[in-house]
């Protein structure tokens, strides 16, 4: 099975060294799992001939262990179908789940994606793939990496991973790590001839962390800083403030600082986490002169967790607030509910997809300087409640979530949303499940909203089929 570093308490940190096989061996499993699936995943209305879609998807996912020795062990996270429609029969569509077949490049398109239907899910992706192992008393990690910081808030990964270094020492309760993530490399060499290229120490964009994981009287803890250094002409530096060119260029800082506090009270168990950023430094390429919107302007998110028992089962709550200027690290990873993220094979994102259309168009371009931009996690408020059950060897898992711009601006589509989902779930055979889903959320239009845009329901319907291995 995978072997996940998740960066949470200081007993957590140290218990990631173990290791998952015997010295020499290499471990495989993952899983497979299908869904058939009905849905509608906009708020937009669509015409009745359009307003409905329906397809199986499924997903297999390889998961490699290579263990040398106790503390040195490779891990690799391949998807070898990702959301790949199942479709296919010798009546003119012979079914090629690895790609479309191009006859110029053999059996399938290796090369580009483009050709391939438009799409890169039906090919072999290596999600995550990197090497722990320890030194003098310090922990290394060092590659295409899963990490998960501050209740998976400020950092948090969906099989995605963070390309660079991690450094972690361990002194009493208190564990420290230390990381340069290499968000974009720049591998232009700068000339005196031709200063358009500036050169590997300036086209760069790093992220340096800083955090410590331990325990203070009755709570654990986990502060983190984290600091953005946005080189000259990497692509995320022209994706926030616009092309580069020879002589209008401009190096681009952000900074955030995290705290996380778990803990029981009484019978709740607690995670309260607030998380400061002070905005990017970002100039007009044209004058030099600072721009002025939700990207440079400092902002705050605060969240709290809430689970525990009842006689009858489990009990979860949550609630968060983002100001109106906060930035993440990243955008959409955190789970606040599955009403928010269904996860899994061609999971449906009903209020991620709410907040990235409560905002206009800015999604798409926020280096413009569209102060529209909103994101799961930006500008956006949201409670939720759930409960979790078990009867007759069925698990039941109803929730339900309201989200709402925190400030809505002249522009924005929408301005709140109500919505819930309800999971049932059951194991028919060993480590195979079946799951039968649903979810719906419903839009409020924003006052003064573009009279063009048009508010209709969202929903899902799906049964799937998992199987662990």
């Amino acid at each position: 099975m995978k072997k996940t570093l998740i960066l949470g308490a200081a007993a957590l940190a140290a218990a990631a060294w173990a290791p998952l096989a015997n010295a020499g061996e290499v471990k495989l499993g993952g899983y497979y799992q299908g869904r058939w699936q009905i849905y509608d995943n906009n708020f937009v209305k669509e015409t009745a001939v359009q307003s409905e879609g329906e397809r199986y998807v499924q997903r297999i996912q390889l998961n490699m262990d290579m263990v040398a020795s106790e503390k040195s062990h490779a891990h690799m996270v391949v998807r070898v179908l990702d959301s790949n429609t199942v479709e296919g029969a010798d009546l003119g569509n012979v079914s090629d789940i690895m790609g479309t077949a191009n006859p110029s490049m053999g059996a399938w398109n290796r090369v580009s994606p483009s050709t391939n239907n438009g799409s890169s899910a039906n090919f072999w992706e290596i999600r995550q793939a990197w090497l722990e192992t320890e030194a003098w008393g310090v922990g290394i990690k060092f590659g295409n990496m899963p990490i998960t910081l501050n209740d998976g808030i400020l950092v948090g990964e969906d099989v995605s991973s963070f390309g660079g270094l991690l450094l972690s020492k361990t002194f009493g309760n208190v564990t420290v790590v230390a990381g340069d993530i290499r968000i974009n490399e720049g591998t232009a060499m700068g000339t005196a001839a031709n200063n358009t290229n500036f050169g590997a120490a300036q086209d760069d964009a790093n992220l340096y962390a800083l955090s410590v994981f331990g325990k203070a009287g009755m709570a654990d803890y986990n502060a983190t800083l984290a600091y953005a250094d946005i080189g000259k002409v990497s692509s995320f530096q022209n994706a926030l403030n616009g092309a580069c060119t020879t002589t209008n260029c401009y190096d681009s800082n952000n900074l955030w600082a995290a705290l996380t506090l778990s803990g029981k009270l009484g019978y709740v168990n607690a995670v309260g986490t607030v998380i400061y950023e002070s905005g990017y430094d970002l100039k007009n390429n044209t004058t030099g002169a600072k721009l002025n919107n939700q990207l440079t302007s400092s902002g705050a998110l605060a969240a709290l967790r809430l689970n525990g028992n009842t006689g009858f089962g489990e009990w979860n709550a949550y609630g968060f607030m983002a100001s109106k200027n906060f930035d993440n690290i990243t955008n959409d990873n955190m789970v606040w509910s599955t009403t928010w993220d269904q996860k899994g094979v061609g999971g449906i994102k009903l209020l991620n997809i709410f907040a990235a259309s409560a905002g206009g168009g800015g999604l798409t371009s926020p280096g413009g300087g569209n102060t529209n931009w909103t994101a799961a996690s930006e500008n956006m408020s949201g409670i939720g409640a759930g409960l979790k059950i078990k009867s007759a060897g069925w698990t039941i898992n109803p929730m339900i979530d309201y989200a709402q711009v925190t400030k809505t601006m002249s522009g924005d589509n929408f301005k709140s949303a109500v919505g819930g989902s309800l999971l049932l779930s059951t194991q028919i055979q060993k480590d195979t499940t079946l799951s039968l889903e649903s979810g719906i959320a419903s839009p409020t239009k924003a006052n003064g909203a573009p009279a063009a845009v048009t508010s209709d329901t969202a929903y899902y319907a799906q049964a799937g089929l998992k199987m662990t291995f």
